[in-house]
């Protein structure tokens, strides 16, 4: 009998729970978009495609330090100069650092913080064999500018001035000050340019009201069981580290092998650390994104999310097996990348050595990291960070009148979009402003497909014109919300 009791107890209690759960799940409602006057600005798809195209045919190849002949960046300078005139003239320029450059155009209300506007005026290499195309031609054909750069990241920079240049052709005139922030070495970490440039700010007394720099992305919701396509704002981005295992053992002649090889044991330790991943955990920004999500999901993945603190080790399991992106939002992860030995096929050698590349999530540090990594492999491996290691940015408030402002663009621009923030998994420019404002903020305006992502840093990067001109309108109406 007593048995029998407990057994409807707990059945009880379950019930309780689904229902609990359920209308959990239920009370998950859509956020009211509001009223809107916006319409889509008239831009010229031909001549801002023509912008991006000058733009790339300037070969502005990030340098391996800034004592380098930098000189192509003042002709860059030049040709934003000559192709924005309205921008140009408004704005006060200062270089920093001799090649990154500030263009402030002043607004008329001194009691409003200034709004800060990234990109980065350089690219990576770009060898002609492989592509259809000469890689700085610049070339426009099939509805695309075609280029080292296109992507990554001038079609931003051009949308960003183009988007002012057409407001002050209208005759209008910001309330609110403009800073375009361009440095010059974002793919070598931003240390000469964006870092900086921030040092200099600051050094002068500028707060600022926001960042906007790249990052963000637009996504297929079908992953999440959402119907529409996700725009996502990155309010931080992860770590960096890369941390090279080497392994030393007595070398020879490959006929007479040791016991063990420095090789052998270097395969076994980058096995162990691809292996092992770093446990999974709920961070400010997934929770702060998932939350965002959960109303527009459909009523599975809601009720998932939902009670997201009584399934958390079965979500976490998950969303680490859905995809490489969602996997990569829940932990730090470790890729093994490179790996050397010796120079010729029958030679031991006596060290070998591989390099472990790792993305640091919010929470951890570049020091926890080694440790695991140390943990993991064993002493026997001697464990070294390369230059360029850096923490986990701090993580942006969702709470402010500059991302409501920046959700508002977003939806308004993009119709039928769900805006989420989401902690970037790669790194920016972005991350060097966070001494000046909470409101460091990562978008990219251009959807695109799983191809064109790739071709970012490979083979035949290019920028679809059509998105080109939604990412102008984009920060167009973006200096309407917040700085007219």
């Amino acid at each position: 009998m007593a048995g029998a009791i407990i057994g409807y107890c707990i059945l009880g209690i379950v019930l309780l729970l689904i229902v609990v759960m359920v209308v959990r799940a239920l009370l998950q409602k859509k956020p009211d978009p509001g009223k809107s006057d916006y319409s889509p600005a008239d831009i010229s798809a031909d001549a801002v495609a023509e912008k991006l195209a000058g733009a790339v045919r300037i070969r502005t190849v990030t340098m391996p330090d800034n004592d380098c002949d930098g000189s192509v960046f003042y002709e860059y300078q030049r040709y934003l100069e000559e192709t924005f005139p309205l921008v140009a003239a408004a704005a006060e320029k200062t270089l920093i650092n001799k090649y990154a450059v500030i263009y402030a155009v002043k607004g008329s209300d001194e009691s409003l913080l200034p709004a800060a506007v990234l990109a980065h005026q350089d690219v990576v290499p770009a060898d002609e064999e492989g592509w259809e195309v000469d890689p700085f031609g610049g070339v426009i054909r099939d509805g695309y500018v075609y280029g080292r750069g296109s992507q990554d990241m001038k079609s931003q920079m051009i949308a960003a001035l183009e988007g002012l240049e057409v407001l002050l052709k209208e005759g209008r005139k910001p309330r609110r000050t403009i800073l375009f922030c361009f440095g010059h070495d974002e793919e070598l970490r931003g240390t000469y340019g964006a870092l900086e440039i921030s040092k200099y700010l600051e050094s002068k007394g500028v707060r600022l009201e926001y960042v906007i720099d790249e990052g963000g992305t637009i996504l297929d919701g079908k992953m999440l069981g959402i119907d529409k396509k996700i725009a996502l704002i990155g309010t931080c981005e992860k770590g960096y580290a890369d941390f090279v295992l080497e392994v030393e053992k007595d070398g020879g002649h490959a006929s007479a092998p040791t016991r063990r090889t420095a090789v052998g044991l270097l395969a076994e330790a980058m096995y162990k650390v691809e292996k092992k991943k770093m446990r999974p955990h709920w961070t400010k920004p997934t929770k702060e994104m998932f939350k965002a999500l959960a109303p527009h999901m459909n009523f599975g993945f809601k009720l998932a999310l939902a009670n997201r603190d009584i399934l958390s080790p079965l979500l976490k399991a998950v969303l680490c097996l859905v995809s490489p992106f969602t996997n990569c939002l829940m932990r730090t992860t470790m890729a093994p990348t490179q790996a050397e030995g010796a120079s010729t096929p029958n030679t031991l050698p006596g060290v070998a050595r591989g390099t472990v590349n790792c993305r640091i999530n919010t929470g951890e540090t570049v020091e926890s990291t080694r440790q695991y990594i140390r943990k993991v492999v064993g002493d026997k491996v001697k464990i070294s960070a390369l230059e360029g290691s850096i923490d986990p940015s701090p993580v942006s408030t969702t709470d402010s009148e500059a991302y409501r402002m920046l959700e508002k663009t977003i939806t308004e621009v993009f119709s039928g979009y769900i805006v989420a923030p989401y902690p970037f998994i790669a790194a920016s420019d972005a991350k060097h402003y966070y001494n000046l404002t909470d409101c460091v903020y990562r978008f990219t305006p251009f959807e695109k497909t799983v191809e064109d992502a790739n071709r970012i840093h490979g083979l035949n990067e290019r920028q679809d014109i059509g998105m080109l001109v939604q990412g102008t309108r984009f920060f167009k109406r973006l200096y309407e919300n917040t700085a007219f």
